[in-house]
């Protein structure tokens, strides 16, 4: 079991928060440089209620799509066995703009979609296979992924989700 420290975070999740300067912008487990194939890293997302650690693997061959997987971080604090609820989707941006998103949540009984217009990986311009070898784009997707699953934290995008 991971060492945790006086909030009930894991001391390398701690450590990374000091280290970003921000709770927003701290990572664990980001590679420097991306390679084909599986990407996972842990990543803070503000639910509202404040920062949480979510963990995110992406499985990606460099085309315009991957599958991917998230749940809430072991290395958050106060979890207990019933906090992992995992979502398992898959993305494209076969536009070269526009972000789709399918996605099943076995734990809550939804499965969803969601369109988001200029919401593929890279800056505007920017080709989006070539922007996903740079670490700093995993993390916006990520944060676009969960922002969809917790509704509202993506601006302008559609979707419908069926129980």
């Amino acid at each position: 079991m991971p060492k945790r420290a006086a909030s009930g975070r894991t001391i390398a999740l701690e450590e990374a928060i000091a280290a970003a300067g921000d709770e927003g912008s701290a990572t664990l487990g980001l590679p420097d440089k991306v390679e084909l194939g599986q990407v996972a890293f842990t990543f803070m997302f503000d639910t509202g209620d404040g920062f949480s650690a979510q963990d995110i693997t992406f499985d990606w061959e460099g085309v315009a799509w991957l599958t991917w997987s998230q749940d809430i971080s072991e290395h958050e604090g106060g979890l207990s066995a019933g906090s992992s609820s995992p979502v398992h989707g898959w993305a494209s941006w076969s536009n070269g703009s526009d972000l789709l998103l399918a996605y099943t949540w076995p734990e809550v009984s939804i499965d969803g979609w969601a369109h988001v217009p200029g919401g593929a990986p890279g800056e505007e311009g920017e080709h989006p296979e070539d922007a996903l070898y740079e670490p700093q784009a995993w993390v916006e997707l990520a944060r676009t992924i969960v922002g969809v699953l917790h509704e509202g934290e993506t601006s302008e995008w559609t979707g419908r989700t069926y129980r």
